[in-house]
């Protein structure tokens, strides 16, 4: 009675470092996921800006120049180009995932997209004014 049962082994298909390169939708998904390490790391490079900022003025002088190297500006660079592809990626997720509903009307993707867009860069707008307008 308590014999262990085999089951014979079922056939997988061995995968490939990049077998994720067949298919559109892998390649897009493994690209947005590969963004959010920039993403990260030009969050981190902020954060340190506000602990020099709050240490020392002199250090601060410092850090502003690495920032004009052009290393690191080509790498902010790419890093928005990424951050951009992330949310743009996202927010036409979002109207797949969960789109609006209104008195029978439902949104499609590309108008979720659109409407996160649009609060993107009035929330932007509003950020820069509020930044400038302190000087």
């Amino acid at each position: 009675m308590s014999q262990k049962k085999e089951y014979p082994e079922l056939p997988r298909k061995k995968l490939g470092p990049g077998w994720w390169l067949g298919n559109r939708h892998y390649t897009v998904y493994m690209v947005r996921e590969l963004t959010s390490f920039f993403v990260a790391v030009f969050c981190i490079l902020y954060i340190y800006q506000v602990v020099v900022l709050a240490s020392a003025p002199g250090s601060y002088s410092q850090y502003l120049d690495l920032l004009r190297n052009p290393v690191m500006i080509g790498f902010s660079v790419v890093a928005l180009g990424f951050t951009l592809f992330h949310a743009f990626t996202w927010f036409f997720l979002i109207g797949k995932v969960q789109p609006l509903k209104f008195w029978g009307w439902t949104s499609t993707p590309v108008q979720s997209l659109i409407i996160n867009t649009v609060l993107l860069v009035a929330i932007s707008l509003v950020i820069i004014d509020l930044f400038f307008m302190g000087r």
